[in-house]
């Protein structure tokens, strides 16, 4: 009889009566029954050993992975960052560099509008001027023209006056009646001579008179006409001018548009081979300013060449003057560059 290592009870044979456990006897038969049961029993230290370092190894394979996807997605997120800041970073360039071309285009069109308004201003004053001179003139001349007149018909007053005296003082008293008489009617007509040139000369002072208010007139109509005509074409200048102020502030605006500066990435999209994709990354590669910072691909939108602007460049037109290159097209804050079919 030995008892149960199991349960205590006392048994015999080779497992207990009462709990079934296998009992270590005596002999070769217990020799073995004990072999069996260590072996079995390294067998569960050896795969319980075994699980646990299966376990332990998947859980470092797992952190290990999950480092690398934390790494990934770190690098992805700082990537994402950089490109961000410097895309916001070229904004405000792009915007301060927009802002001083609208203002000095302003300025330059204020200052040119204000030379040519007082140009025209400057050239009406002279035509003005110039008519009021004209007009002067023409009228001095009119006035000495009447001052002869005048002198010539007091001459000839004076000459009727004094041959009418000199017939009173001849001959005899008959002869002197007949002669003061003949000299009362050259008086007479001497009178109504000046009488009636009298009146042409007062017909001419109201003709000179109306003819000078007619050349006030239109000098005073030439003034308004030339201050209007120089007012019209200063406001057609100063319209014209803002026109092309209009124009070359939305050139500047375009061209400003067309600078870039920091990481973009260029899409070529398939079909395309690769190894003319990679002769277009080396063309990029040579330009000045510009580098090429990696170059990969997706199966939706084609071959992808991410590249680095170090300092403002008018990036599309670059590109566009690529022998290579086809056309180049923006979506968005991609550069789409179709190459041209290789031959």
């Amino acid at each position: 009889m030995v008892r149960c290592p199991n349960c205590g009870q006392k048994t015999d044979g080779d497992y207990c009566r009462w709990c079934g456990y296998p009992v270590l006897g005596r002999g070769r038969r217990g020799a073995e029954a004990r072999k069996a049961r260590e072996a079995e029993a390294r067998a569960k230290r050896e795969a319980k050993e075994a699980e646990r370092k299966a376990k332990e190894e998947a859980e470092r394979l797992a952190r290990e992975q999950a480092r690398k996807e934390a790494e990934a997605r770190a690098k992805r997120k700082a990537k994402k960052e950089a490109e961000r800041l410097a895309r916001e970073q070229a904004r405000k360039k792009a915007k301060e560099a927009e802002r001083k071309a609208r203002e000095e285009a302003e300025r330059l069109a204020r200052e040119q509008a204000r030379k040519k308004a007082e140009e025209a201003e400057r050239k009406a004053k002279e035509e003005a001027e110039r008519l009021a001179r004209e007009q002067a003139r023409k009228e001095a001349e009119e006035a000495r023209k009447a001052r002869e007149a005048e002198e010539v018909e007091r001459k000839a007053k004076e000459e009727a006056e004094r041959l009418a005296r000199e017939q009173a003082r001849e001959g005899k008293e008959a002869e002197e009646a007949r002669k003061a008489w003949e000299a009362g009617e050259v008086e007479r007509k001497a009178r109504e001579e000046a009488e009636l040139l009298a009146k042409e000369q007062a017909r001419k002072e109201a003709e000179e008179a109306r003819k000078e208010w007619e050349a006030e007139e239109a000098e005073r109509k030439a003034k308004e006409e030339a201050e209007l005509l120089a007012k019209e074409q200063a406001r057609g200048e100063v319209e014209e001018a803002e026109v092309r102020e209009k124009r070359e502030v939305e050139e500047i605006l375009q061209a400003v548009e067309e600078i870039y500066e920091g990481n973009f990435e260029l899409v070529v999209p398939t079909p395309v081979g690769f190894e003319q994709v990679r002769q277009f990354a080396e063309r990029l590669g040579q330009a000045e300013n510009l580098k090429v910072a990696w170059v990969g691909g997706s199966v939706e939108e084609g071959a992808i060449i991410g590249i680095l602007v170090q300092k403002p460049l008018a990036l599309i037109q670059i590109i566009n003057e690529m022998p290579m290159v086809e056309k180049v097209d923006k979506k968005g804050e991609k550069i789409i560059v179709t190459l041209k079919a290789a031959t």
